[in-house]
């Protein structure tokens, strides 16, 4: 009997790692929305400990039924009564917000970025909008006890530093419950649309009506960033469309789409604001009702942000400082833009 299980014990594991090497190995989780490590990815560097570390990796990816038994394990996470699983938390009718505490928050790199920002306010008029996670302006919805990061005494203290640039605080402006997605980490139509409302209300100016903007509904079963840590909610979001004007948009040299409607096949659905994140996205309206130019320093939080405001510059240039590898305070100054806006979220 003990040979038996003893048996079992070495038999089982190895015909699972077998398998990851004679089955053909996934590329990509659809569920968690990112690569796997494949075969084709071992190094045989034995020596600095890469080779370990890949097969380590690639027995991980590639387990068998690994997608069901990640499901299995969060269930039984959740009928035991967690409710903070995978860095998210399980809140009120299957809505989804990511957990951010203050320990994730690197606030040397905000002041670093904010002296930044204050040596190109020196010739631009510089708008900065800290994009507030859902946990702090939605923090009723919360389960009970959840630690969230202090988002107002991190405002305040930029606020203090930025000498040169306008903060503007969005806590009120996204108070809405609609303004965030439920299953996802950005903002609704909705939160980008008051996203907007705040940013012409800084600039002295009116903001357009919402419903002048033809908002179309082009998917009603977007589950997103927070349903692949949590893949056992049922909630589903809408994405919705603001219409925009005829543009001339480029991504990194390359014509693109603005809308990029294939992205709305896939699982990351957020990607059909121009097909995601690129390093340098140029975005020219012929019929602008203005001939200024904007740059937009940005996370993804922009790509949902820029078509409230499409009629609005002759030029929008987006550059995301995670995806180049130039200096922003030349590039700024090479462009001379008329206005510059810093939009993202503040744990980026």
């Amino acid at each position: 009997m003990k040979r038996l299980i003893l048996s079992f014990f070495i038999l089982v594991p190895a015909l699972i790692a077998a398998s990851v090497f004679a089955l053909p190995n996934a590329a990509i989780s659809e569920l968690e929305n990112r690569n796997l490590t494949t075969k084709s990815d071992i190094s045989f560097n034995v020596k600095d400990g890469t080779f370990q570390n890949d097969i380590e990796s690639l027995l991980s990816d590639q387990f068998l039924l690994r997608e069901k038994l990640i499901k299995a394990q969060t269930g039984i996470r959740y009928i035991i009564g967690q409710r903070d699983i995978s860095g998210a938390y399980i809140c009120k009718n299957g809505r989804l917000i990511q957990k951010i505490t203050d320990a994730d928050i690197d606030k040397a790199a905000l002041i670093s970025y904010a002296d930044k920002i204050n040596l190109i306010s020196e010739k631009s008029r510089v708008y900065v909008m800290y994009v507030p996670s859902a946990e702090t302006v939605l923090e009723n919805e919360l389960p009970k006890g959840a630690p969230i990061y202090d988002y107002g005494a991190l405002q305040n203290e930029l606020e203090a530093h930025l000498t040169n640039a306008k903060i503007i605080d969005l806590r009120i402006a996204l108070s809405d419950i609609q303004c965030y997605y439920k299953t996802d980490h950005h903002w609704t139509a909705l939160g980008a649309y008051c996203a907007y409302s705040a940013f012409c209300n800084a600039k002295g100016e009116s903001a357009k009506p919402m419903e002048s903007f033809e908002l179309s509904t082009v998917s009603s079963d977007f589950q997103g960033t927070l349903f692949s840590k949590v893949p056992i909610v049922k909630t589903k979001d809408e994405i919705k469309l603001p219409k925009v004007p005829k543009l001339n948009v480029a991504a990194d040299g390359a014509e693109i789409d603005f809308y990029d409607m294939s992205a709305l096949s896939s699982k990351d659905k957020y990607n059909v604001f121009q097909g995601g994140n690129h390093g340098i996205v140029e975005i020219e309206n012929l019929n602008a009702k203005s001939d200024k130019t904007l740059l937009i320093l940005k996370d993804s939080f922009a790509n949902s942000f820029v078509p409230f405001i499409a009629e609005d510059y002759s030029k929008i240039i987006m550059l995301d400082e995670r995806y180049g590898f130039i200096s922003t305070q030349e590039y700024a100054d090479s462009l001379n833009p008329d206005e510059i806006l810093v939009l993202r979220e503040i744990i980026n």
